[in-house]
Order: C-alpha cells, then structure tokens, then sequence
C-alpha cells in the first residue's frame, strides 16, 4: 500500500508538471505577443523622439524669429540716433556752431 500510495503521488507530482508546460503553439504564441509589444514600444519611442525633436525646432525657429526682431529693433534704434544726430549736425551748421 505505501508503495502504490507513492507511486500515485510521483504520477500526480508528473503530471501537475505536465500542466505547466507550454506547448509549442502556445510558446509561439507568447513569443508572437512579446514581439508586438517590444514594436509597440518601440513605435512609442519613435513617437516620442519625433515630438521632441519637432519641439525643439520650433523652439529654435522661435529663438531665432526673436533674435531677428531685436535685431531689427536695434537697427531702427541705430537709424533713428543717425537722423537725430544728422538733424543736430545741421542745426548746428546752420547756426554756425
């Protein structure tokens, strides 16, 4: 009796083993899934490099429209001082200064 009581329980130990083996389709089918989740991600990633690098673009091409206008801006300032002085010149001349 004990030896057919241990003989059922390496059966059931077997065959509980036995159960927690994946076949062949279902491995497939694992690998299939993990490698739609690492494209998945890795179209994530790409996303979000895309978004990122757009941002900075448009971060540079802002910085740049900034740095065109003071440009102007400190043009205009240069003109104006020209003319201010060029208006004083004459004033000047014209009075015999």
């Amino acid at each position: 009796m004990r030896m057919r009581t241990m003989l059922l329980a390496a059966a059931g130990l077997l065959a509980l083993g036995a159960c927690n083996r994946n076949s062949p389709a279902e491995n497939a089918a694992d690998n299939a899934r993990q490698a739609a989740e690492n494209v998945a991600e890795d179209i994530e990633n790409a996303a979000e490099a895309t978004r990122d690098a757009a941002a900075n673009r448009i971060e540079a091409i802002g910085d740049r429209a900034e740095n065109a206008a003071e440009a102007l801006e400190n043009r205009a300032d240069r003109v104006r001082e020209a003319a201010q002085n060029g208006a004083r010149d004459i004033g000047n001349a014209a009075s015999g200064r």
